[in-house]
């Protein structure tokens, strides 16, 4: 699956992480970039994002925006390792392969800082500029202080800069989370049209058969040393056959690429945004969510005239169908909303 699929875009950049030390405001004391980074990002604000989160915690920079479902930055210094492989004990001592000899780890050049966020992306790259614009607008303080410690930051100083440096750093992204469908998504049936190469290669099949059989009687008459017409009919054929079965040889690799290319145009098909997918509309359900939560927590054993009333209430206070009141972004509770009992 791409980077953008169904109305989200799920960035992923690796940013080189400086290796040389730099100089800090004490004279004669030098620091290293991975370590004054990962100091950024430890005291950077996350949030209320968990129940037990302190109530006067810093919001996240990243909620300055509503572009962003996830967000977060990871420093990578190696590749994980999964121990040694094991062999066959047998087999490693009949090949004089020594246990307590080291296996070849894997390594990197450089440690990489990892930036991934799902964001809202219904214009395809064009929304992807426009989220990076607003995420340097928004935060480029901190921005400017986390990717300093990168290569290639230098010179970054406008919104355009910035898009450009994370574009440089990005890769693909494979097996993105995508949303689900709640009522499932309507594809067309479409079956692989595999009539053309079953017919091209059942031709192509037929004809060698046929070739051989008739190589293998022009080898006998050959051996037999028997000349005449019919000797001639078959060494006749075995040349039109060296020219035929190759071409029908080529015509089903043909066939093959262009159903190749058929299956490959399919798949780069970007499924579409499912309902009520973006952020602002995510973040009204989380409200309407924990408020109606608590309403019907109030209204157990109420006449049905008295349930009737406190519900217009609710809606008149919640307006389900209004963008606001709603939760923020980047906290865990929406803010109790407050209608008549």
């Amino acid at each position: 699956m791409p980077n953008i699929d169904g109305g989200h875009c799920f960035l992923t950049v690796l940013a080189p992480i400086q290796v040389d030390t730099m100089v800090g405001p004490v004279v004669g004391r030098s620091y290293a970039h991975q370590h004054q980074l990962a100091q950024k990002l430890a005291l950077l604000a996350a949030g209320r994002q968990t129940a037990a989160s302190p109530p006067d915690a810093w919001p996240s920079p990243f909620a300055a925006n509503q572009l962003n479902h996830f967000a977060r930055f990871v420093i990578i210094n190696r590749p994980a390792f999964n121990g040694r492989v094991s062999p066959n004990t047998l087999i490693a001592r009949a090949r004089g392969i020594n246990p307590l000899t080291p296996q070849p780890v894997d390594l990197l050049n450089t440690p990489y800082l990892l930036f991934a966020a799902d964001i809202d992306a219904p214009e395809g790259e064009a929304s992807v500029r426009a989220y990076l614009h607003t995420l340097w607008d928004t935060m480029q303080s901190d921005l400017k202080v986390i990717f300093d410690h990168c290569e290639g930051f230098a010179g970054v100083n406008s919104a355009d800069t910035f898009y450009d440096y994370i574009k440089r750093c990005q890769v693909e992204t494979t097996m993105p989370f995508n949303d689900y469908w709640l009522d499932g998504l309507a594809l067309p049936k479409t079956q692989l049209p595999t009539g053309p190469l079953l017919g091209t290669a059942a031709i192509a099949i037929l004809a060698l058969l046929a070739w051989l059989a008739v190589l293998f009687i022009n080898s006998m008459l050959f051996l037999l040393d028997i000349e005449g017409g019919f000797t001639e009919i078959v060494a006749n054929a075995v040349a039109l056959g060296a020219i035929i079965v190759p071409l029908l040889i080529g015509a089903v690799l043909v066939v093959a690429f262009v159903l190749f290319g058929w299956v490959r145009r399919r798949s780069a098909v970007l499924f579409p945004t499912a309902p009520g997918a973006d952020l602002p509309t995510v973040l009204k359900a989380l409200f309407l969510q924990q408020q109606f939560t608590r309403f019907a927590s109030e209204v157990q054993g109420l006449d049905d005239h008295s349930l009737h009333r406190r519900f217009g209430a609710f809606l008149d206070a919640v307006k389900p169908s209004e963008a606001s009141p709603t939760q923020q972004p980047g906290q865990v509770r929406a803010p109790e909303a407050e209608w008549p009992r």
